[in-house]
């Protein structure tokens, strides 16, 4: 019988760890582009694999995206693919760049490049987007 306690108490500990872990591991960003102009407001980071410029650019959107990603969505244009550079070009964008767009896909701006100024712009801009 104490074997038993002890292996259910085991088992649900194991349960209850996985549940934290996922729940604090944040989902990737999407790369579904088709998601632009659905209705709601989105951000797109031009990306280039391997570059340091658009990893720190996806450091940076991944630090404020918990705070805005009820209201928009993020997603990233990998412009190694035909996808991403055909999208990168429309916008004309360059790796590391970010662009705010609004629910019918039309842009709004380019993000600013540092993390307070990239909030201090969210703030003034997102709750007027449709």
């Amino acid at each position: 019988m104490k074997k038993l306690v002890i292996t259910a108490v085991t088992l649900l500990a194991l349960v209850a760890a996985a549940f934290v872990a996922l729940k604090l591991t944040p989902t990737p960003m999407s790369s579904d582009l088709s998601q632009v102009g659905q209705g709601t407001p989105a951000i797109v980071l031009a990306y280039e694999n391997f570059s340091p410029s658009g990893a720190e650019a996806l450091t940076r959107l991944k630090a404020v995206r918990p705070d805005y990603e009820s209201r928009v969505r993020f997603i990233v244009a990998d412009l190694g693919t035909p996808v991403g550079r055909t999208f990168g070009q429309r916008y004309g964008l360059q790796d590391s760049q970010a662009i705010l767009l609004d629910g019918s896909g039309r842009a709004v701006t380019i993000l600013a490049r540092s993390e307070q100024a990239l909030r201090d712009q969210l703030d003034n801009v997102i709750g007027t987007l449709r």
